[in-house]
């Protein structure tokens, strides 16, 4: 009897699940979810039969079984409907009427020929089922009629129409498809099949034969999802690389084991060999490992080689010889036959500045509404193959189509910095004739700030009349910066007076710094350094400032979008790379300040109605160090008063030291803002960075940025 709770809760599980199709599946051909909600019936009903029939009540208990045959009936056949209508959700009206007929005769056949429904000795361990029925048509027995229409024929049906339509198929994600939903039909029904030959010895696993159906709907879910061919190399690398490296040295340390427990029978040396035999086990484990990663590799791991050749192009070598650099790259380890690059310009263009097929192409951004949809979704890598078969893409799939073929494509990365398009890499078939994996969709994902970099160099390269200079990566991080700034909300509100200067060392910097308005009341800022100097520091800042704006559509929450930018400074940007700075959240409506350190070294608040500044920013946590930093990050509230003045720099002015080698220091700070509390705050940023360079003496080490945020009333 407690096998049935198990029973109840698989019928709530289906009904869940149909629930689940339904919500998630096209309204236009709902088969699928018609198969799930025929199986909760099946399931339920058989329950229901099975409870009866123990405590006794015959009459109702032959009802159930006959309701839980007719829905298993109509639960194959939907089965059959499903089958014929993937992958083009076709809707055949031939197969619906002959359901409804299939139906009546189901129906007539449990009705007229299914007599009785009882368990033999419940209580005992020789307890089983007991149906009888009589001759239908006066020919064969109902029972074994039922059985030999809709639990052999109608299965075997679905599953040979599969495999033929397989073999016709030319579409290999289709292919792949049709395979995967037949492999899952007969899974369900082995399932079921396993589960009642076991029956004869062991009755309770008669009761979980609707086991099979969950397995099989759950399958089918995974099969119809699947929007990317499944890697077969991949596949077997792994299950190499499991028998060998965990079945085998399994086996091999079991064995060992056993040989040093009956021969050593003194305790010490025992369990001195015992560690002794599974340290060099693990050591030859170890061994193979290495071995296997570089002869059983079947060609799919590449991702670690691509990056790090990604990370050694020169950007100051000039645009030509970066577009071959990364071409050469893709070409060697993603495979692809063609490549070709598009860069947006100013007039809302896609135009083609490389293409390895010597193809010139125009498209025009607003007039294809697969690129708004792709950044509203913030979608970077697009198939070929999940254009065609993924539900998301359906209202857009021409359009995505649309630009894969200008460059005979199979698969596009789509580079953007906010809401606005920088470009698209559209990479061609395989050229060994493979298509693109999860594997791929994978690499090419984990990868995209790489990408970035490069296509972001090229739309400054193409939409700038450059001036050659001898330090040529001079050149570009000037536009890089110029570019940084123009896109900064400046703060126009009435309340406040807010200003910054920003001054890079050598011309180039990682200092960040940006405001975001978020409403008529709300600003949001980010001031810090990210680490380096140079191009690469230059470069991450422009990554970071482009996916900040990003996550601000995917979050409301303030700490979770300081986490969500460390796991990107973490995971996304060259590694090695950190961010020291501060969040802060402007709240003019309340007159409050929130933010959270993320390492910025002076914060200083000076507060008129105690006529003095004080460092706040307390303990932070740098970016990019640690991934789960959640724990670690402290939201801080201030209520802001008329002429309370609000001063951030970074590192590089407090740690600058003149030709003494005594450093600048945050007593210096300090003392300026009190000293000149009563300038704007322009002047105040302007007073205090002219201090620096005269304290100095010389050009600047290291990359400094002053925020300066005066409140005027309330």
């Amino acid at each position: 009897m407690n096998l049935l709770i198990f029973n109840y809760a698989l019928a709530a599980f289906l009904f869940l699940f149909s629930y689940y199709l339904d919500s998630h599946s096209e309204k236009e051909n709902n088969i699928f979810t018609t198969v799930g909600m025929a199986s909760s019936f099946t399931a339920l009903f058989a329950a229901v039969a099975i409870h009866l029939a123990y405590t006794g009540n015959t009459t109702l208990a032959l009802l159930m079984l006959r309701l839980v045959l007719i829905c298993f009936s109509f639960t194959v056949f939907s089965l059959l409907r499903f089958a014929v209508s993937i992958p083009y959700d076709t809707n055949s009206k031939f197969l619906k009427a002959l359901n409804w007929i299939v139906l009546l005769f189901c129906g007539y056949l449990v009705f007229t020929g299914i007599t009785s429904f009882m368990i033999w000795n419940p209580q005992s361990e020789q307890a089983s089922i007991h149906v009888g029925s009589v001759q239908a048509f006066g020919v064969i027995d109902s029972l074994g009629l039922y059985i030999l229409v809709f639990v052999i024929a109608v299965p075997s049906i679905t599953v040979i129409s599969l495999l033929l339509r397989v073999l016709g198929m030319k579409s290999r994600i289709y292919r792949q498809r049709l395979l995967f939903v037949a492999l899952s039909i007969c899974a369900g029904l082995a399932t079921s099949w396993i589960l009642y030959r076991l029956s004869f010895h062991y009755f309770i696993t008669f009761l979980s034969l609707p086991f099979g159906l969950a397995i099989m709907l759950v399958l089918l879910y995974q099969a119809v999802s699947v929007t990317t061919l499944f890697d077969k190399t991949l596949a077997i690398a792994s299950l190499v690389n499991f028998a060998v490296l965990n079945f085998v040295f399994s086996i091999a340390t079991a064995v060992l084991t056993v040989f040093i427990v009956n021969r050593v029978t003194a305790l010490v040396p025992m369990v001195v060999l015992l560690v002794l035999g599974i340290v060099v086990m693990l050591f030859l484990r170890e061994q193979v490992s290495r071995r296997m990663r570089k002869y059983i590799r079947v060609g799919v791991d590449y991702e670690a080689e691509l990056e790090a050749g990604l990370e050694t192009i020169d950007y100051t070598s000039g645009g030509e010889v970066v577009v071959e650099k990364t071409v050469a790259l893709l070409d060697q380890y993603v495979g692809c036959a063609s490549i070709d690059v598009l860069v947006s310009d100013d007039k809302g263009k896609l135009i083609t500045v490389y293409s390895s097929m010597n193809m010139k192409n125009e498209l025009v951004i607003n007039e294809n509404k697969a690129i708004d949809f792709l950044l509203s979704y913030n979608e970077s890598v697009i198939l070929k193959t999940q254009a065609i078969t993924n539900h998301l893409y359906a209202d857009v799939k021409q359009n995505i189509l649309q630009i894969l073929d200008l460059g005979r494509a199979d698969a596009m990365i789509l580079l953007r910095e906010g809401h606005r398009i920088v470009g698209i890499i559209l990479l061609g078939p395989k050229k060994r004739g493979g298509d693109y994996t999860d594997y791929d969709h994978s690499v090419l994902s984990n990868l995209y700030s790489n990408f970035f970099l490069v296509m972001y160099y090229l739309k400054n390269i193409a939409n700038e009349s450059v001036v050659l200079t001898v330090d040529r990566e001079i050149e570009f991080s000037g536009q890089v910066i110029t570019s940084i700034q123009e896109n900064i909300d400046r703060v126009d509100h009435e309340k406040i007076d807010a200003d910054f200067i920003t001054q890079s060392a050598r011309k180039l910097g990682g200092d960040f710094i940006d405001f975001i308005k978020l409403n008529s009341e709300k600003y949001l800022f980010v001031m810090g350094d990210v680490s380096g100097k140079g191009l690469n520091a230059s470069m991450s800042m422009v990554i970071l400032k482009s996916v900040l704006r990003t996550f601000l559509r995917e979050t409301q929450d303030f700490k979770h979008l300081v986490i969500k930018v460390n796991r990107f400074v973490k995971s996304n940007l060259p590694k090695g790379t950190f961010f020291a700075g501060v969040f802060g959240l402007l709240d003019f409506k309340t007159n409050t300040l929130f933010y959270i350190n993320c390492g910025v070294p002076a914060m200083f608040l000076y507060t008129a109605s105690y006529n003095n500044a004080i460092e706040i920013q307390g303990e932070g946590k740098v970016l990019g160090f640690i991934k789960n930093i959640g724990q670690f990050l402290k939201v801080k509230k201030i209520a802001l008063n008329p002429q309370d003045i609000l001063l951030i720099t970074t590192d590089g002015l407090i740690d600058s030291t003149n030709l003494r080698g005594e450093r600048f220091g945050k007593d210096r700070v300090q003392r300026m803002l009190m000293d000149n509390r009563s300038y704007p705050a322009g002047r105040i940023a302007k007073f205090l960075c002219d201090n620096l360079t005269e304290f100095v003496s010389r050009e600047l080490e290291d990359d400094i940025t002053v925020l300066v945020i005066k409140y005027l009333s309330k």
